[in-house]
């Protein structure tokens, strides 16, 4: 039986490959999905896609697999849950795979005691289907309103709640005259900013700026990302695509993202065109490190869930688990900013 499992599941793509083949083909198209929030409305318990039966975000990943359907609502549940709420999916409806991590059973049960520190707990991805709220019937809907106009240069009160809210941030040199580039300096863990009255907008001072806060993240003293040494280096490529993401997740919370944000130039689509079809792990592991990212500079924690074939629903709200995130050397990716 096992070996017969092996086969199928090597005559199968990989879920890696599955995923992959979905951004890029979004890339091809001229859209970057880390950088779609803004072009949907908000509900007022976030920005985030959410499952609709646990109220709860999801995350990682799986926010970019949801940000490309072309649905408005933000709710999603499996066909399950659909019927536990008393509604249905409509017939012919096609859903949205997405995809979470999930023990193997033979070590669901292992004594926590008996496992070493050095024994890592293997964990096989997976994947499931959820439908958009406006796939079904029958269901009762919370009130959905359109994203508020983004505020010009001037300081936005929320954004900078984020930046200096964070306490462990790195030192921020954010208001020199002569200062023309954006960067991070992992040497002296600092952000080195133009000034904001040299930004066109808000938006863009405050992406620029959450892009090189992701970076530092990085540092050995937080999450310890190894850093590219040059322009173009994989390590570098790998970390630049971490940040964006970040940046874009960090947009979205505080509500600035815009279509102004976006940059949507050949060139910067058709390198991360490469770079995903040279690794089809890339985008499933920068998204949960651009995650992790992220939860530190909120100062957030997400309580793990287990993950089984009934509540699949709830599994892929938390995204990779810490424990795999922490043990996926291929993840840690680093950035050679100055």
């Amino acid at each position: 039986m096992a070996y017969r499992n092996h086969r199928n599941a090597a005559s199968r793509p990989s879920i890696y490959q599955t995923v992959t083949d979905r951004i890029i083909s979004s890339l091809k198209a001229g859209v970057i999905p880390w950088e779609k929030p803004w072009q949907t409305p908000r509900f007022a318990g976030g920005p985030f896609p959410r499952n609709f039966y646990t109220g709860k975000p999801y995350r990682g990943i799986n926010l970019l697999l949801l940000w490309l359907s072309e649905y408005n609502s933000p709710f999603w549940l499996t066909f399950k849950q659909a019927q536990a709420l008393k509604g249905n999916v409509r017939k012919g409806e096609h859903g949205t795979p997405i995809i979470f991590y999930k023990q193997l059973p033979e070590h669901a049960t292992k004594d926590e005691e008996a496992t070493g520190e050095d024994e890592r707990v293997p964990f096989v991805l997976c994947h499931y289907t959820v439908f958009n709220v406006e796939q079904c019937d029958g269901l009762t809907l919370p009130e959905i309103s359109q994203p508020a106009i983004a505020l010009e240069v001037d300081e936005d009160e929320l954004c900078e709640s984020i930046v200096t809210g964070w306490e462990s941030r790195p030192a921020l040199y954010l208001n020199s005259p002569t200062e023309c580039r954006a960067y991070y300096r992992p040497s002296t863990d600092s952000v080195h900013m133009p000034a904001r009255s040299r930004f066109v907008d808000a938006p863009h001072y405050y992406s620029t700026l959450f892009h090189e806060l992701v970076h530092s993240t990085g540092h050995e003293s937080r999450l310890r990302r190894t850093f590219g040494d040059r322009f173009g280096d994989e390590f570098y490529s790998k970390e630049e695509l971490i940040a964006e993401m970040g940046a874009a997740f960090l947009c979205a919370i505080a509500g600035i993202a815009d279509e102004h944000t976006d940059r949507n130039t050949t060139a910067y689509i058709q390198n991360w065109i490469e770079k995903l079809e040279e690794d089809n792990r890339l985008i499933v592991y920068a998204a949960a490190n651009a995650q992790r990212a992220v939860d530190m500079i909120l100062g957030s924690t997400f309580e793990e869930e287990s993950e089984t074939s009934d509540n699949a629903g709830d599994a892929a709200v938390s995204g990779i688990p810490a424990a795999v995130a922490m043990n996926i050397a291929p993840a840690v990716y680093g950035h050679a900013h100055l």
